[in-house]
């Protein structure tokens, strides 16, 4: 990821002439890739954020919700666990 990361940052700001052949790139003012490179820095944030905080939240609160609709779908704790439990005792 990192890798791919700097290589795509590479060829945004600054790519050698065969570099810009090969890959059949077009000229872009220096705003427009400022303008590319903070959109992709603020999708970073937003799906690190959410995946870090607002998604745990909302999976248990969607788990809470399936409980109170049917309280038959509680989770069960595993046999072996509760046997485990039992001998240690």
């Amino acid at each position: 990821m990192v890798v791919t990361l700097l290589i795509a940052t590479y060829m945004l700001l600054d790519p050698a002439k065969w570099l810009y052949k090969l890959m059949e790139l077009t000229y872009m003012s220096i705003n427009f890739k400022i303008f590319i490179l903070v959109l992709a820095a603020g999708g970073f944030v937003c799906s690190h954020g959410s995946e870090k905080y607002l998604l745990p939240r909302l999976a248990r609160l969607i788990g809470k919700i399936e409980v109170w609709i049917n309280p038959k779908w509680r989770k069960k704790r595993k046999v072996y666990k509760v046997i485990q439990e039992d001998l240690r005792i």
